[in-house]
């Protein structure tokens, strides 16, 4: 994919829109335009350009004027635009909006219009997002709340963000939300003890199926990749004092390829006693895995295959400190990772700690330290778009 003004320029992050099941229903992807004037016409159509797989879809929202020339392009499905409340206020906005939606342009309405929707706009959203301090069923008794949600689901779902804890998501599915922006990823960790910390019982199942298939290692390494807790414990079990290796594995690949299928079906076997059953450590384990694969395709495909497996194994065991409840110092006293990510996670310190920080600046929506961060790696802005571009298409995102 070659550079464009726009990607050369501007600012871009992401937060999964999670639904009740605790699955992705899209990511929102915001954009930040830079020196280059842009609209989101220019926006859409450079996002329908760039994406490199058949990933999930995302929901587009930039400060970038929403105008018509979005009506010369081809609109696709899997990619919505994200219309502020402001724009349907005004008569001109309605009209566009409506066009839009004759074109088959896929939207989500952001934030409270003034007004109210008009019945023929209703139809034109997926669904609307309310930050939680502006949506009044949060303050309302509980039955009043919802009857109001059991009214606003024959309009247009809801979804809330600014949710910063468990009990605050719990109380707006409670009270209708059909999801909510990103995920209170530090408070879910402390919501759930440290003995849920397991792999998820999905993985490990098919995992066994893969094995009973006798299906290439190279297939069941994508398997393990997704799950940073299966990870953790399978390097730890392959490099434990019982198996004796000269040699220290460090590649998920070749711990499945010394493991045999015998001894890794019975492991399994084993993990499903314990596998994680809290949901709410499902989106943890989702953002693990994404900070694996971005960190790949940021160190780029013309780096040693050595470095890019360090720079996944460095992404997924990036939230294990939490996911699992235990400092990294005392996790990596029974699991001898790579010296430069135990570098990073431990002392906070080495030469992967600024590849580390662009992702949490990412994540953060983008936060405005993102281009700094940049510098400090070395690394154009126009690569770092283009490595997030692939991470939230990459196929392997998708059966999460």
């Amino acid at each position: 994919m070659s550079p464009t003004p726009l990607f050369t320029n501007a600012l871009i992050g992401y937060e999964p829109i999670v639904d009740r099941q605790r699955n992705a229903l899209a990511m929102r992807v915001s954009v930040v335009p830079g020196r280059t004037a842009a609209n989101m016409a220019t926006l859409y159509r450079e996002f329908a350009e760039q994406r490199a797989g058949d990933g999930g879809t995302i929901a587009l929202r930039s400060s970038a004027p929403i105008d018509g020339d979005l009506l010369a392009l081809e609109p696709s499905p899997s990619l919505w635009i994200e219309v502020p409340g402001t724009l349907v206020d005004t008569e001109d906005g309605r009209s566009l909006v409506q066009q839009l939606h004759a074109a088959g342009f896929p939207m989500v309405l952001g934030g409270r219009p003034e007004t109210p929707l008009t019945p023929e706009l209703v139809p034109a959203f997926r669904m609307s997002i309310i930050h939680v301090d502006a949506d009044r069923r949060l303050n309302q008794p509980l039955l009043q709340a919802m009857q109001d949600s059991s009214n606003a689901r024959r309009a247009i779902p809801h979804v809330n963000e600014g949710v910063r804890t468990i009990a605050m998501m719990e109380k707006c599915f409670e009270r209708g939300a059909a999801a909510v922006v990103g995920w209170p990823t530090e408070d879910a960790l402390q919501h759930v003890g440290r003995e849920n910390g397991n792999p998820n019982y999905a993985t490990i199942v098919e995992m066994m199926t893969m094995i009973d298939r006798g299906e290439d290692p190279v297939a069941i390494e994508k398997v393990v990749r997704r799950d940073a807790a299966l990870a953790y414990k399978l390097l730890r079990y392959i490099n434990s004092p019982g198996f004796g290796l000269s040699v220290e594995v460090q590649s998920f690949r070749h711990a499945v390829m010394m493991l045999g299928y015998g001894r890794l079906k019975r492991w399994c076997a084993l993990l499903l006693a314990t596998a994680c059953k809290d949901s709410n450590l499902r989106p943890v384990m989702v953002a693990s895995f994404r900070r694996g694969v971005f960190l790949e395709y940021l160190l780029g495909t013309g780096q040693d295959e050595q470095l890019r497996d360090e720079v996944f194994i460095l992404g997924v065991l990036s939230l294990l400190d939490k996911l699992l409840k235990r400092p990294f110092a005392e996790l990596f006293r029974n699991l001898h990772v790579p010296e430069r990510v135990h570098e990073t996670l431990v002392e906070r310190s080495g030469p992967y700690l600024p590849y580390l920080k662009v992702v949490e600046s990412i994540e953060n929506g983008p936060d405005h330290e993102l281009q700094s961060r940049l510098d400090d790696c070395v690394m154009s802005l126009s690569h770092c778009n283009q490595a997030v571009m692939r991470a939230l298409t990459a196929p392997d995102l998708v059966a999460t």
